[in-house]
C-alpha cells in the first residue's frame, strides 16, 4: 500500500491537495517500476532527438564557417543540406514517430495499470504491466486518434474561417472568426475534461476505444473541475521546471533544445518524471471519482484487472450490488455472448 494507507483510507474519495499527495506516494511506493517504464518511453525519442540535433547541428557549424557573415547564406545552406538528404530526413522522422507513437501509448497504458495493480494490491513487474498494455494497443491507439482528430479538426476549422475572413477583408467575418477561437478553447478545456480519464478506463475496465471515450465522459460528468485543475496544475509545473531546465544549462540559446546533444537530453529530463505522475494521477482520479460516484471498492477493482468486463451497466453503483449478485451477472453476459459466438 502506499505510504502504508489501509484498504478503508485507500478507497475514499479525495480533495484535489489529497489526490497529489496520494500520486506522489504511489509513484514514491513503486518508483522503480515507474521509473523504468518512463524510460522506456523518453529514451528512445531522446536519442532520435540527439542524432538529428548532432547531425543539424555539424551542418549548422559548417555553413557558419562558409558564411561567417551572411545569416541569410547560413540558412539557405542548412536548407539545401536538408533538401539534398530528404529521404534520410523523412525516413528517420518517420521512425521516430513510430517508435514514439508505440512506446509512449503502451508507456503510459502499463504506468495507468500499474497504479490500478497498486489500489488493487496486487502489484506487477514493469514488464508485465507493459505487455498488458501493449495488448491493449489498438485500443489506446484508436482512441488518442479519435481525440486529436476532434482536437485538430476544431482548430482547422476555426482558422480556415479566420483565414479566409482576414482574406476578404471583412471585419464583421474575422470577429466571428476570432468569437469561434475563443468558443473553440472553452470547448477544448471541456472535451479534454471529459477525455482525461480514457486510458485507466481501457486498462481497468477493458472497454473498446468508442465505448472508453464514453464512459470516460460519463465518469467525468460533474467532475470536469476537478480533473482539468489537477492535470493542468501538474502540466505548468512540468512547464516551468523544463524552463528552468533550459535557463541554467542552455542560457539564451534557443536553439540548444534542437542542436545541442546536451541541450536535447536537458530537455526530456522534465518527462521522466512528468509522464509517471501524470499516469498515476490520472489513476488515482479515475479511482477518487468512481468511489465517490459508485462506491468503487478493492474487491470490484481487483475482479475487474483481472476478468475482461463482460458486463458493466452504466451509472453502476457498487454499494447497492452485492459481488455474488454482480458476478452471476457477469457469467449470464459471458454464456450469452457464447451462444451468439
Amino acid at each position: 500500500m502506499p505510504g502504508n494507507i489501509n484498504d478503508e483510507e485507500l478507497f475514499t474519495h479525495l480533495s484535489l491537495g489529497q489526490v497529489f499527495s496520494r500520486s506522489i506516494n504511489v509513484f514514491i511506493d513503486r518508483f522503480d517500476v515507474f521509473m523504468t517504464m518512463s524510460a522506456v518511453v523518453v529514451v528512445p525519442a531522446a536519442i532520435f532527438g540527439t542524432l538529428i540535433g548532432v547531425v543539424m547541428g555539424m551542418e549548422a557549424v559548417m555553413a557558419a564557417k562558409m558564411d561567417p557573415d551572411d545569416p541569410d547564406a547560413q540558412a539557405m545552406d542548412i536548407m539545401q543540406f536538408l533538401l539534398n538528404h530528404a529521404a534520410g530526413v523523412v525516413i528517420v522522422m518517420l521512425l521516430n514517430i513510430i517508435v514514439s507513437t508505440i512506446t509512449t501509448l503502451v508507456g503510459e497504458g502499463a504506468m495507468v495499470r500499474s497504479a490500478a495493480d497498486t489500489y488493487a494490491a496486487q502489484p506487477q513487474g514493469w514488464f508485465t504491466c507493459a505487455k498488458l498494455a501493449f495488448e491493449k494497443f489498438c485500443s489506446l491507439l484508436t482512441s488518442s486518434l479519435a481525440v486529436s482528430a476532434c482536437i485538430w479538426g476544431g482548430l482547422l476549422f476555426c482558422l480556415m474561417i479566420l483565414g479566409g475572413a482576414l482574406k476578404a477583408e471583412a471585419p464583421f467575418l474575422a470577429f466571428l472568426g476570432f468569437i469561434a477561437l475563443v468558443g473553440y478553447g472553452i470547448a477544448l478545456v471541456y472535451f479534454l475534461s471529459s477525455v482525461m480519464l480514457i486510458f485507466p478506463v481501457i486498462m481497468v475496465e477493458n472497454k473498446g476505444p468508442i465505448n472508453a471515450i464514453r464512459r470516460s465522459m460519463e465518469i467525468s460528468e460533474g467532475r470536469r473541475c476537478y480533473l482539468f485543475c489537477a492535470i493542468f496544475i501538474v502540466y505548468v509545473a512540468k512547464v516551468i521546471v523544463a524552463q528552468l531546465l533550459h535557463n541554467i544549462f542552455n542560457g539564451d540559446n534557443p536553439l540548444a533544445t534542437v542542436l545541442s546533444p546536451a541541450g536535447i537530453l536537458v530537455s526530456f529530463i522534465p518527462d521522466l518524471l512528468y509522464l509517471p505522475i501524470n499516469s498515476i494521477m490520472k489513476t488515482v482520479l479515475y479511482t477518487s471519482i468512481r468511489v465517490d460516484k459508485e462506491g468503487l471498492t478493492q474487491a470490484v477493482l481487483q475482479r475487474e484487472l483481472v476478468e475482461p468486463t463482460v458486463y458493466s451497466p452504466p451509472n453502476t453503483d457498487y454499494r447497492q450490488v452485492s459481488l455474488m449478485e454482480d458476478s452471476a451477472q457477469n457469467s449470464t453476459a459471458v454464456a450469452l455472448s457464447s451462444d451468439f459466438a
